[in-house]
């Protein structure tokens, strides 16, 4: 049976895991197998894992992925709308609905979202410990996970491309007299982890404010599983044992 307690009230904070049955990149990727589990076992676990999180929300419209976890203890099973599961529908939506259907069926009125994503199965508990330290720090409305922009992924060595195949820089500037070195160092969202507050959430309907407090993780455990390609680099990194992960401790 779904838990409504969870397992520490204290810091107010709900983990929401949203999991949809359709995807266009790679079909069915939150049931993909990776190192002898799906990707949605490894954000139940990183959030099972956190000291922070109190309970743990899984929103989905997949049977296979309800059946799993309706029996789980340590997570509340919401069963989501055929509207919230299309490609157009948005995750402060799907988010919103899931915290309504657990305070509606008696569980207790967070303070603070974390927004736990299966395609990001690299996070580990520590990562949402850490992230919800700085949330608690600089009493923000918002903390996001992060990775550094390296060289070759840096906007200065980018460019856009014309339809007649030529092309222009993305940053205009004398790109050819700088070294890496000189490169404005920069952060990308790497989709692991996203805090809000309830109040800024209820607000403004939004799981990020335009000024968030960044959280970095490093490249190797910032993996989004997008497309097919990323969930070939996911499955190398776990079943090589290079990365350790909450399934893997």
């Amino acid at each position: 049976m779904s838990n409504l307690n969870g397992k520490d009230t204290t810091t107010g904070l709900l983990a929401v895991v949203p999991v949809r049955a359709g995807s266009k990149g790679v079909p069915g990727k939150n049931k993909a197998m990776v190192g002898g589990a799906p990707l949605v076992e490894y954000a139940v676990a990183s959030a099972a894992a956190a000291a922070t999180v109190g309970a743990i929300v899984l929103t989905s419209d997949d049977e296979g992925i309800l059946a799993r976890y309706e029996d789980r203890d340590e997570v509340f099973v919401v069963r989501r709308p055929a509207d919230l599961a299309t490609d157009t529908a948005s995750s402060s939506d799907t988010v919103a609905h899931a915290v309504d259907q657990w305070e509606a069926l008696g569980g207790w009125p967070p303070n603070a979202l974390i927004l736990v994503q299966a395609t990001t199965p690299l996070r580990t508990g520590a990562d949402i410990d850490s992230a919800y330290d700085l949330f608690m720090r600089f009493e923000g409305e918002t903390v996001i996970s992060v990775c550094r922009v390296d060289g070759i992924r840096h906007p200065r060595v980018m460019y856009r491309m014309r339809e007649n195949g030529s092309s222009d820089l993305y940053v205009p500037d004398e790109v050819d007299r700088m070294t890496r070195r000189d490169y404005e160092t920069l952060y990308q969202r790497n989709g692991a982890i996203y805090i809000v507050s309830m109040d800024y959430f209820r607000r403004e309907n939004r799981l990020r404010s335009r000024t968030p407090v960044l959280y970095e993780m490093p490249w190797e455990r910032s993996v989004n599983v997008d497309g097919s390609g990323d969930l070939l680099i996911a499955r190398a990194l776990i079943e090589s044992g290079l990365v350790k992960t909450e399934l893997s401790r």
